[in-house]
């Protein structure tokens, strides 16, 4: 299909447009620029712009053309082109790139004015959270998340610009899990802003503000860069909550009732987020750096918090193994020799039983003489079953090993929950197992790999679809995990993530797994021998012929040759 982009065109979307260079409804070029191909509209929500998909020969791009009602409006059409010179002054992978600015003639006469950009390949935050059924981020990717925009956002006001519309429909997530802030055309220069406030905001353009995240400063054309700051919070009130800041608003008292949503979320982080949306400006932060260093000191002391509750819980398990040695070592000498007679009744029951074995043994049908479809078996190092390297062959007899460890039997992922850790009947963070992780030496373990795998599962509960989309959010929490456990390990030069999906045996139950590490914790470390290797055959090749304990990949909705990949990460 090709559109026509001619606001007055009577039929743009012409069944037959796509084998033609001029529109068969009302002529006007097809092809602009003799470039892009508008395939659909995106948007047409704002009072700004209109936003379409367009391809250049195979690459899918973002076209934005300025309403034509504004095309004679200067103030409007400055505004619009200073959304490709702020674009051309950022290089970073959390904004978009800036393919072109022109000005395109329909047959009519009407001249459009047109920016051609990066096509981001995700959803943005407030889709991706209604993906997850709104249930809220964990504080870890929280933390992660906020320094990617701090970064973003240190950027941008170094360049002097204010951003003006930070909100979650304005934060793309890419597949390898970085944030990418869009809509720059709001976009306006600080010197300028201070001059509109010494004008008392007599500027003819409306203030932009967004409903629910614009700071009361901003709404009354007086943003500066604290304003920024107060939309950025109230973004992360909606990703922590799952509820739209307006929801929790109380406007009688002036007050946003917010932080009994997220009791999962440790009051350290949840004043940060105060301080950020606090509603004076100068109870706000000053700038980037101080945000990141107040959070830096967070996270730091959320450290030191779970070190302490690892060594409590320590401290108790080794009480409660203790206790009943202590109550055996005080049996009298009479009871333990009034035992004696039972003791020997036990040991001929036992002998008895074995023989019993033996001969069924000797007697069963051959094809059961050995467990069938038992994989390579794990060596217990600490509470991490570690599989060690295996090689795997691309469809070119390339070679690559594999290792695989499982972090932990006796920690696992709590049903319908894509952060949330179950050990034994406590919920947990993945800050308190990665504390755990490095006393158990991970790092020593996986053997100087030079690539970490980050393995994403989910339960045979609920929706297929619902269920892939969790299995990928667990494979970036393990990430985050994997690089905090390996980032001073100098072997490690890349981290990926594995997501197969949803565990689809017929037989499969919620509440009991049918596979020793169905709800693990799993991570996968890399040797590439071959030059040019195709890691991800190389590795299904590995795990489908030289599976771990009862794991298959058939067991999983994305395990086939065809849905097998891996994904590269910037977390």
């Amino acid at each position: 299909m090709s559109l026509c982009i001619n606001p007055v065109c009577p039929k743009p979307n012409q069944l037959n447009n796509h084998e033609n260079h001029f529109c068969l409804s009302c002529g006007s070029h097809l092809e602009l620029l003799g470039r892009y191909r508008v395939i659909r509209l995106l948007s047409d929500k704002t009072a700004f712009s209109k936003v379409y998909e367009a391809y250049e020969q195979d690459t899918p791009k973002i076209l934005k053309i300025l309403k034509e009602n504004l095309s004679g409006e200067a103030e409007a059409v400055e505004l619009f082109q200073q959304e490709v010179t702020v674009l051309r002054q950022m290089n970073h992978p959390g904004i978009p790139k800036e393919d072109s600015y022109f000005q395109y003639q329909t047959r009519n006469g009407l001249v459009l004015h047109c920016i051609a950009m990066e096509k981001i390949d995700g959803l943005n935050l407030e889709q991706w959270l209604e993906q997850q059924q709104n249930r809220p981020i964990s504080q870890e990717q929280a933390i992660a998340w906020l320094k990617q925009l701090l970064e973003i956002l240190d950027l941008v006001h170094g360049k002097q610009y204010l951003h003006q519309d930070i909100k979650p429909s304005n934060i793309m997530v890419r597949a390898d899990g970085q944030l990418v802030l869009i809509d720059f055309g709001t976009v306006k220069e600080m010197t300028r802003a201070y001059t509109s406030q010494l004008n008392n905001g007599s500027s003819r353009m409306m203030s932009i503000m967004s409903s629910g995240y614009s700071a009361l400063e901003q709404m009354n054309s007086q943003a500066v860069p604290k304003s920024d700051f107060f939309a950025l919070g109230r973004t992360f009130v909606f990703l922590l909550t799952g509820y739209h800041p307006l929801d929790m608003y109380d406007i009688h008292h002036n007050l946003l009732h917010w932080r009994n949503h997220a009791i999962h979320v440790s009051p350290l982080l949840l004043n940060l987020i105060d301080w950020l949306i606090a509603p004076e400006l100068e109870k706000r932060p000053a700038n980037t750096q101080e945000i990141l260093q107040h959070l830096e000191e967070v996270e730091s002391q959320l450290t030191e918090t779970n070190t302490a509750t690892v060594n409590r819980l320590k401290s108790i398990k080794i009480e409660q193994l203790i206790s009943p040695i202590t109550t055996k070592s005080l049996l009298s000498q009479q009871n333990q020799l009034a035992k004696i007679p039972l003791l020997a009744f036990f040991a001929a029951f036992i002998v008895s039983l074995g023989l019993l074995g033996i001969l069924a043994l000797a007697t069963r049908p051959a094809k059961f003489a050995v467990m069938q479809n038992y994989g390579q078996s794990p060596i217990r190092k600490g509470k991490v079953d570690y599989f060690p390297y295996q090689e795997g062959r691309d469809s070119q007899g390339r070679i690559a090993k594999f290792n695989v460890a499982v972090l932990s039997v006796e920690y696992k992922w709590l049903l319908g929950s894509s952060f949330q850790i179950k050990y034994n009947d406590q919920i947990i963070s993945l800050e308190l197992l990665k504390l755990n992780l490095e006393q158990e030496g991970i790092q020593k373990i996986m053997k100087n790999p030079s690539k970490i795998i980050s393995v994403g599962t989910a339960s045979c509960k609920g929706d297929v679809a619902v269920e892939q989309r969790i299995a990928m959010e667990r494979s970036r929490q393990i990430q985050l995990l994997a690089k905090k456990l390996f980032s001073n390990i100098p072997s490690v030069k890349d981290y990926r993530l594995l997501n197969l999906g949803h565990f689809q045996r017929s037989n499969c139950q919620v509440s009991q797994d049918l596979t020793a590490y169905q709800r693990s914790i799993i991570i996968i470390g890399v040797k590439q021998k071959s030059a040019d290797v195709i890691l991800d055959e190389a590795l299904r090749d590995r795990l489908d012929k030289k599976n771990f304990a009862d794991f298959k990949l058939e067991d999983y909705s994305l395990g086939s040759a065809e849905k097998f990949k891996t994904i590269p990460s910037n977390l």
